[in-house]
């Protein structure tokens, strides 16, 4: 078959027979990729019902060999991962073999990684093939064949042995770019089975869609750093945890100048942060470019057309681009560890660094960063004494398959319980198709009212809404009332708000709107009153609402 042979047994066996990582991890990381590359091959003949398919396993194993050996990968890592962070990973999987090969041990959860990022990460057309073989299907596909759940089972069937070591998450939502994937994992807007294992990373995936907006300077000063700090959020009494890695895949036809400014940013967050940075585009493109006008090239690489969503080659790619970089990381640790090679000692943990300041003055760093450390140890000193559950948000929900919602349904149903009056809006659309699910206006004047009883202390209110270029979205604008309903004295505190839902940016996306609730917002006990009517137009969506804390 290949220049691996034909041995379709995992190399990586002896793992599940080690409490340390380290002592299976010995080789080179290029002795090491050619070694496990029959057990990465087999993982990755997915959907696993064609796997006596000849004509589609040829193709993985000619796309796999051609065009991501150890060299090509080589130039998709751009910025190291932290070596600190990635011993603790490290111990976090060794506690998890121990845990799987002595079931009366202690449990340990799996290695956790959750994936943010737009529709290309949500796997829109990832069942595409050169080889006939129909898709997972219109909902099951989204799962199924996206790269983050083939990440998923490259570790456990490729390098585990079908074991449960590593647990890969999806919460990426079509149209969502950095400042939406922030909103995200700011409430915790993802279902109960994710909620269910602490994050260990977050992969930040939404280059194509940054690379969309107008503004790049919010992006660079404000997105960027504000997804980076979410993430960290997850775990604020962690130092190491969440480990953030940043992936820029390919983006089939947008026009270069966008995109090359996007990556130059990356490179910068990468660099300011101490972020595993990966550019899965760098493997592939210059076969693209160089075959560019042979479609059967282009078909054989992406498995679909030279476009945003590409096909299964594409999905595939990304998966093992991500693979080889987690790997290299291991590698890279361990062998250092291996010669005694100490890691150094951190002046200050790099999970607290602050944001670039739009000055440029580094005199400005250092305060913000211990003040950071120290509002850290407060919070955690704090969570350490109280029995209170933290939660962010009062009420909040996002329309999406990946935050749990799949249908107009679990929309109504969700509104329900505050929905006071509804008149012209509907919960309708697709999760997948166009339109999209969402709140929808479907007549001029429209207007909803919500009841909201705070259960937590709530400070600020986030609306997702789209914004779009069609004529149908011009002109539109929501006008928002919110009166604050005291418990402990009669008195009402009320301010008002407006939202556009155009742009003149040829696509759709979504576009988190954070506000300030009147009077410092509601105490527990209060009761948030909202009413909203479209202002002028007839067409407005909203895909999600927060009524948080922060």
């Amino acid at each position: 078959m290949t220049q691996y042979g034909d041995s379709r047994i995992a190399p990586f066996q002896q793992l599940m027979n080690n409490e340390r990582v380290c002592s299976a991890l010995t080789s080179s990381l290029a002795s090491t990729w050619k070694e496990i590359a029959p057990a990465i091959l087999k993982a990755s003949y997915w959907p696993k019902q064609h796997t006596s398919n000849n004509n589609f396993t040829n193709w993985i194993d000619g796309l796999f060999l051609n065009f991501y050996g150890y060299h090509q990968l080589r130039a998709s890592t751009l910025y190291p991962a932290d070596p600190a962070t990635t011993k603790e990973l490290l111990k976090i999987i060794s506690n998890r073999l121990k845990h799987l090969t002595n079931e009366t041990s202690t449990y340990h959860p799996p290695l956790h990684i959750l994936v943010s990022g737009g529709s290309v990460t949500w796997g829109m057309g990832c069942g595409a093939n050169p080889v006939g073989i129909p898709g997972p299907g219109k909902y099951k596909g989204y799962t199924a064949c996206a790269w983050p759940a083939r990440l998923e089972n490259l570790f456990n069937e490729g390098l585990f042995g079908n074991n449960s070591v590593v647990k890969v998450s999806n919460i990426a939502s079509g149209g969502a770019s950095s400042e939406v994937g922030k909103v995200v994992l700011e409430y915790k807007l993802f279902p109960a089975q994710v909620k269910k294992d602490p994050v260990h990373v977050v992969i930040w995936a939404h280059a194509p869609n940054d690379a969309h907006e107008s503004d790049k300077d919010r992006v660079f000063y404000e997105y960027l750093p504000g997804f980076v700090n979410a993430a960290r959020s997850l775990d604020n009494c962690n130092e190491n945890f969440p480990m953030v890695v940043i992936l820029e895949d390919f983006y089939g036809f947008q026009s270069y100048g966008p995109v090359n400014e996007v990556s130059g940013y990356l490179s910068e967050l990468s660099s300011w942060y101490r972020l595993l940075s990966v550019n899965q585009a760098n493997v592939i493109k210059h076969a693209l470019w160089a075959n560019f006008d042979n479609p059967q090239v282009i078909s054989h690489i992406l498995g679909g057309d030279y476009n945003l969503h590409s096909g299964m080659g594409h999905h595939a790619g990304v998966a093992w681009t991500m693979l080889y970089n987690f790997l290299s990381a291991f590698i890279d640790s361990c062998t250092a560890e291996t010669v005694g090679v100490e890691i150094p000692p951190s002046f200050m943990p790099l999970k607290f660094l602050g944001a670039y300041d739009t000055s440029g003055k580094y005199d400005k760093i250092r305060p913000t960063w211990w003040k950071n450390k120290e509002d850290a140890r407060e919070y955690c000193s704090k969570q350490m004494l109280s029995t209170e559950i933290n939660e962010p948000c009062t009420y909040a929900f996002m329309a999406n398959t990946m935050a749990g919602m799949w249908n107009p349904r679990a929309l109504r149903i969700k509104m329900q319980g505050v929905l006071k009056a509804s008149d012209g809006w509907e919960a309708s659309g697709d999760p997948i198709s166009h339109p999209r699910l969402g709140w929808t206006a479907t007549k001029e004047g429209a207007t909803f009212s919500l009841l909201i009883n705070a259960s937590y202390e709530t400070k600020f209110m986030t609306f997702l809404s789209l914004k779009s270029y069609g004529p149908n979205f011009a002109n539109t604008v929501l006008e928002i009332n919110v009166t604050i309903i005291r418990k402990e004295i009669n008195q009402h505190t009320a301010l008002s708000y407006e939202i556009t839902g155009y742009h003149e940016t040829n696509t759709s996306i979504y576009v988190p709107h954070k506000f300030e609730l009147p009077g410092g917002g509601a105490k527990i006990g209060d009761s948030i009153v909202l009413d909203a009517k479209l202002k002028s137009g007839a067409n407005f969506k909203i895909n999600g609402m927060a009524f948080c804390t922060e």
